[in-house]
Order: C-alpha cells, then sequence, then structure tokens
C-alpha cells in the first residue's frame, strides 16, 4: 500500500511541479500585454484570455499538490481535541465520500470535454477565440489527479486507524 501511495504522491508532485511552471508563460504574456498596450500602443488579442486560461490551469492542477502538502483549509478547533482514532475515522469517511464524488465529477468532466470537442466549441471570450476542449481537459486531469491524491490520503487515513487499533 505504501509504493502505491509513493507512486500516487510523485504523480501529483510532477503535476504540482508543472502547475508552478504554468506562472512563468503567465508573467510573461501579462508583461508583454501590458508593454504592448501601454509602451506601444497595440494591445494584444490574445493576452487577456491566455492569461485567464493559464490562471485557471495553475489554480486546478495545483489542487492536488496543496492536499499533499496539506495545505488546504481545515478547521482545527475540534479535531485538535479529539482522540486520534476518532479523527482518523471521520479522515476516513470524509476521502471515502470525496473520493466517491470526485469519480462521479471525473466522469461528468469527461462528458463534458467530449461534448466541447465534437461540437467544436469556441471560448467566445476575446477575438483570439481559442477552442475550449484543451482547457476541459486541464479540468478533467486535475480532477482525476486529486481523485488519486484522495486515494492516498484514503489509505494513509485506514492505515492510521489501523494501526491506532492494533495500539
Amino acid at each position: 500500500m505504501s509504493a502505491l501511495i509513493r507512486s500516487i504522491e510523485r504523480l501529483v508532485g510532477g503535476v504540482g511541479v508543472f502547475a508552478a511552471m504554468l506562472l512563468v508563460p503567465l508573467v510573461l504574456a501579462t508583461c508583454w500585454e501590458v508593454w504592448a498596450r501601454y509602451a506601444l500602443g497595440a494591445p494584444t488579442i490574445w493576452a487577456y484570455e491566455v492569461g485567464y486560461i493559464l490562471t485557471g490551469a495553475h489554480f486546478l492542477l495545483g489542487l492536488a499538490y496543496t492536499l499533499r502538502a496539506g495545505e488546504h483549509i481545515r478547521i482545527d478547533l475540534f479535531s485538535a481535541s479529539m482522540p486520534v482514532r476518532l479523527r482518523a475515522a471521520i479522515d476516513t469517511a470524509a476521502y471515502a465520500v470525496m473520493l466517491a464524488l470526485l469519480v462521479w465529477l471525473s466522469w461528468a468532466l469527461f462528458e463534458y470535454l467530449v461534448a466541447g470537442y465534437s461540437r467544436g466549441e469556441r471560448s467566445g471570450q476575446s477575438a483570439l477565440n481559442m477552442v475550449v476542449w484543451p482547457f476541459r481537459l486541464v479540468f478533467l486531469v486535475s480532477f482525476c489527479v486529486l481523485a488519486l491524491q484522495v486515494l492516498a490520503e484514503l489509505l494513509k487515513a485506514i492505515s492510521n486507524l489501523r494501526s491506532r487499533a492494533e495500539a
């Protein structure tokens, strides 16, 4: 089980690094837009759309990495005073429910991706009018990777629950 958890977390780490690297083209595109607009008097037709797509991709692809790092908001007001075994049981139940929801959401996002691709949908947000399926693919990949990290967290919670039961 620990090999599976390590493999999932290695994948999530790679996706997290990729998400962080998306900031480089985002900053470059934003700087170019500011330069072109104010210094050259010639705003681009692509910077707005590229900016919001890269920002969204950065945020979505970073979800699983943030969970792996334990940086999502967690209210410890009640759980800090609970016994460790009870906390592990609550984590196990919560991650099980979350995993089921993420699998369902990932399937719906797959259908959303296929529909957008088959209809040739475009964003309509700027003159660039990009096709939407690549961004919908980012949605799907993000939530699938998040589901994998939730599976890893569920396995860790189950392991923690079992080790507390044996103690």
